[in-house]
């Protein structure tokens, strides 16, 4: 089955008419793609085909708890009378015997007095069948069972209910009834118990017949009571949804709006002032440091020609110590010549040579410059060069890179207080979330006490069953017409126990295959053959048992919150495959709640393949500019819906968000 073009008219938010060509342009393009913001008719759009497939049996999201009649009445356009109505025309093609059958359903609803009538139309390669018209729900419920429609049409939120695992069992035991035929003998089980209940009934004494009508009226007490509240629970359970929706929704507002910093800005302030502090303490610290010989690194020059007249010095003050002892030694030995009876005439040459040696000496040496110095200044100089000026370079410049850090730090968390908005700029979306957040509490409180209300009426009906089939089951017994009553149960009760049987075994027969399937395409999408190595569906319960990669079972809960988004996918992509039937996907919100790896795995791994025929309706921040690059290969056509405040309608437009060009 093609899906060839949608025309809507006058349908929910759109206005007047509306026409969309849904015909993928090649095998290589299958995808049809739909962008439009919140509020702005993606789902509307979604609902409008599955209303005019199936009509009562839609499965709408906008519905809510509207009969079928009020529904079709909320959807006619506002901008036009309830008399002129409104229409859906989907036109398609499928192959029949080798041969293509071009199809053109047309529903139609308008108000006529105080009821809303609907018809539909169905042309058959452009001709009216008016055979096809009038059994059009047993058509299509044969050719696409309303059943598993959701595993062809479906959104986000069908796709998280599967993730979180609470209706998974739930939506498997519906699919594989359906797809199996189980649901005829589920009929036919019922049929049976109904028989059983009127053949024990007739065979009941007056007394006895009142006992069973009791019984009877009890239990059905107790079914409606049980039906009334799941369909209140059903109600509460889409107000609790939509109350998320709101709030996810208010929550990116105040995200946008700088709501999170305006909620951390007394931390800010605090951490900003702490900074500041540091700061000082730091500043404070590089000041001690430039008290002290860091002055002395900018004159790295002088200080080595310090150390050279230093030293200078230091030889200087040795030879003239050297000099004074020697004319000392000189003086005493020419003293001890003359006393020893030397010729004058030797010792005054000794004494010559001896001062010509001193002369030598001290030519050799300067004049003392740094007058009172120190003998060990030479030595303190090169400690200061050598050891403690590194040291106060190597503290200043870790003080240095100290504070630069603490500036960036603090330019930082300037920038983000001047983002804080103003209290009276945010007041309002602040109220407006804490409101939400008290009704979403408020409802999730009620829906739980009405959980617990349910689980009490389902222990009323099942001993109002057992009452009921105590009474029946009591005092059948004489007469040829009683002998004849209890073969017929008890033939009764055999065949219902075959059906059990059989059922199981059908399911369990066929589950392998579906299990496989299912396998395959989590294997396809998440490419992590190790994570679960097996997948089984308990054919009682449905439940799915996972197997890891080390051979043991793996709870559902124990895989990420992406893992098992695309596993609620593979769960219906295997169900969509195991129905062997050509149909085309159609998924409303298709990235939901998915990290980056992860929508990049559908993008690339699912949608292409999904389906000959997949329509995605999306927002621009799931289907943004990043991933439109990287599913662009695979997009035929595209389409903007474009709503206008001023009519307040919704208009299709060709071209996606950043590809949309408007009319000059």
């Amino acid at each position: 089955m093609i899906l060839d073009s949608i025309t809507l008219r006058n349908f929910g938010v759109y206005g007047g008419e509306q026409y969309a060509d849904l015909a993928p342009v090649s095998r290589q393009k299958p995808i049809v793609l739909f962008g439009g913001m919140n509020g702005g008719g993606k789902t509307t759009l979604l609902d409008a085909i599955q209303l005019a497939l199936y009509g009562t049996k839609a499965r709408c999201a906008g519905r809510g708890k509207l009969s079928y009649r009020d529904y079709l009445r909320a959807m006619i356009h506002r901008g036009v009378p309830a008399t002129d109505g409104a229409a859906i025309e989907l036109e398609f093609r499928r192959m029949v015997e080798g041969e293509t059958w071009h199809h053109r359903l047309v529903r139609s609803w308008r108000e006529t007095g105080k009821e809303v009538t609907d018809t539909v139309e169905v042309f058959t390669n452009l001709s009216l069948d008016t055979d096809l018209s009038e059994h059009w729900e047993e058509f299509i419920e044969g050719y696409i069972p309303s059943g598993i429609a959701h595993l062809f049409f479906f959104d986000a939120e069908q796709i998280k209910d599967l993730a979180e695992g609470e209706h998974a069992a739930e939506i498997l035991g519906t699919a594989i009834h359906t797809l199996l035929g189980l649901d005829l003998v589920d009929q036919l089980e019922t049929d049976l118990i109904v028989l059983e209940r009127r053949k024990r009934t007739e065979a009941k004494s007056i007394e006895e017949v009142q006992q069973v009508d009791e019984a009877k009226q009890e239990f059905t007490r107790a079914q409606q009571l049980l039906d009334e509240a799941q369909q209140t629970r059903g109600e509460l359970g889409n107000d609790v949804g939509r109350l998320c929706k709101e709030l996810a929704e208010v929550e990116l507002r105040f995200r946008r709006e700088g709501g999170n910093l305006f909620l951390v800005r007394g931390e800010l302030e605090s951490k900003r002032i702490q900074l500041i502090a540091e700061l000082s303490r730091q500043e404070l610290t590089l000041r001690e440091l430039a008290a002290g010989a860091a002055p002395l690194l900018l004159i790295p020059r002088l200080l080595e020609e310090a150390e050279s007249l230093a030293l200078q010095d230091q030889e200087t003050r040795r030879a003239n110590l050297v000099g004074e002892i020697l004319t000392d030694r000189d003086e005493a030995l020419l003293k001890k010549l003359t006393n020893a009876g030397v010729p004058v005439v030797y010792a005054t040459l000794i004494g010559t040579l001896q001062a010509e040696d001193r002369d030598q000496r001290q030519s050799r040496t300067g004049e003392v410059i740094l007058k009172g110095a120190d003998d060990d200044l030479a030595n303190n100089f090169r400690h200061l060069r050598a050891t403690v000026l590194p040291e106060a370079r190597k503290a200043i410049q870790q003080q240095l890179g100290s504070l630069a850090g603490l500036q960036e730090l603090l330019t930082s968390l300037d920038t983000e207080l001047a983002r804080v908005p103003a209290e009276e700029a945010i007041a309002g979306l602040q109220a407006e979330l804490e409101q939400l957040r008290q009704r979403q509490h408020q409802h999730q409180v009620t829906l739980t006490a009405h959980d617990d209300k349910i689980q009490l009426l389902v222990r009323q009906l099942a001993e109002a069953d057992r009452r009921y089939r105590r009474v029946l089951g009591e005092g059948v017994e004489g007469g040829l017409a009683r002998e004849h009553v209890e073969r017929l149960l008890q033939h009764s009760a055999r065949m219902r126990d075959t059906l059990k049987k059989f059922r199981v075994a059908a399911i369990r027969k066929h589950t392998a295959r579906l299990e496989r399937l299912i396998l395959e395409s989590f294997g396809q999408l998440l490419r992590k053959s190790s994570l679960v190595t097996r997948l089984a569906v308990d054919p009682s319960t449905f439940r799915l048992e996972l197997t890891g990669g080390d051979g043991q079972p793996l709870a559902f809960e124990r895989l990420s919150a992406g893992e098992r988004q695309l596993l609620a996918t593979s769960i219906l992509w295997g169900l969509a495959k195991a129905s062997g039937r050509p149909l085309p996907t159609i998924i409303d919100t298709p990235l939901g709640r998915l990290d980056s790896s992860h929508r990049r795995h559908l993008l690339e791994r699912y949608f292409p393949v999904a389906s000959h025929q997949v329509i995605l309706l999306s927002t621009d921040e799931e289907i943004d500019e990043t991933s439109l690059k990287h599913l662009k290969r695979f997009v035929g056509r595209e389409y903007q819906l474009m709503f206008n405040e001023t009519s307040q309608s919704t208009q299709i437009k060709e071209g996606y968000f950043w590809n949309y060009e408007p009319p000059t």
